[in-house]
């Protein structure tokens, strides 16, 4: 546990570092927006490529590994959203970003940097394929019911993988792959700048993260939250890790890497597109909230486990 502990502790620090910063007042909204947009567009793209590409591109052609992860995502999705319209009395597009919620780890900040240093650079080539594949089907769940309130569901489908192909991760993903398979390597110097821009992603990440989420509202609405909590935390990674254990198959790192990316708190992500489409934002702020401070005890402790799997 201690090794667990040593990983874990620093990296909840930066988060919780960011939230002190935030609210001593030396971090304001536009700087916690700024390192944000500095860590999702320039460093954590980087480490992405530099990761990727001192890998195999052959690896990514896991199908097997996709279907698991993404039928447990899209369950958890599906349930979760068409129970909690009747349960807390939701209009379709609430209960549909209640789904996201419940289904959207954040693979991107937390998840990458965290897999990283549990598992080594492998981890790397799991994590891309999460973050390409279970991004898409989230953004096509969210739209069948933004559809489903009124929008059209083949535009809202062209918009999400519109969305998809310019994520910077993503395209730092497709050229890691590339360049892994053209056998290329990088001159010293831009190896060298790479490597430093790649070692900033993480700190720089979870200070971000933290001076972001700090400040979102608490609104009144305890059994939601729990719910969108325990689908999150507990629920999500119960069944990723029944799919892969159960019906083995899968290399088995990459099967850490999957049940390490299904325990995560919410992606900040989910508190952007609840705002742009003009439902449960006030919820989803506080979801992202609470699940990243309790995610601080939960994630150690799955970690834990996942280390004791052969």
């Amino acid at each position: 546990m201690s090794a667990v502990l040593s990983l874990t502790i620093p990296f909840f620090a930066l988060i919780f570092l960011g939230m002190f910063c935030r609210r001593v007042g030396f971090v304001g909204p536009d700087d916690a927006r700024t390192l944000s947009r500095f860590a999702f567009f320039v460093a954590m793209p980087v480490m992405v490529f530099v990761k990727i590409g001192a890998g195999n591109a052959v690896e990514i052609l896991n199908w097997g590994f996709v279907w698991r992860y993404e039928l447990a995502t899209a369950l958890v999705f599906v349930g979760t959203a068409f129970l909690a319209r009747p349960a807390f009395g939701l209009t379709r597009l609430e209960s549909g970003i209640f789904g996201l919620n419940a289904a959207y780890p954040n693979y991107g900040y937390i998840g990458l940097p965290l897999a990283i240093m549990a598992f080594g650079d492998a981890a790397a080539l799991p994590l891309a394929l999460i973050l390409a594949l279970d991004t898409m089907v989230l953004l096509v769940l969210t739209g069948y019911f933004v559809a489903a309130d009124g929008g059209s569901l083949g535009a809202t489908i062209v918009s999400a993988l519109k969305t998809v192909s310019r994520n910077p991760l993503l395209i730092s993903a497709v050229a890691g792959f590339a360049f892994s398979a053209s056998g290329l390597s990088l001159p010293p110097v831009l190896d060298t700048l790479l490597n430093m821009l790649s070692n900033a992603a993480a700190p720089v990440a979870l200070f971000a993260l933290g001076a972001t989420v700090y400040g979102q509202p608490m609104r009144r609405a305890f059994g939601e939250l729990t719910a969108i909590t325990v689908a999150r935390l507990i629920i999500h990674p119960v069944l990723v890790a029944a799919f892969f254990l159960l019906l083995p198959g899968v290399d088995p790192l990459w099967v850490k890497a999957a049940i390490l990316t299904a325990c995560l708190p919410i992606a900040a992500n989910a508190f952007v597109m609840s705002d742009h489409y003009g439902g449960y934002a006030g919820r989803t702020a506080s979801a992202v909230f609470i699940t990243t401070i309790i995610a601080s005890l939960t994630v150690p402790v799955t970690l834990y486990l996942i280390f004791q799997l052969p």
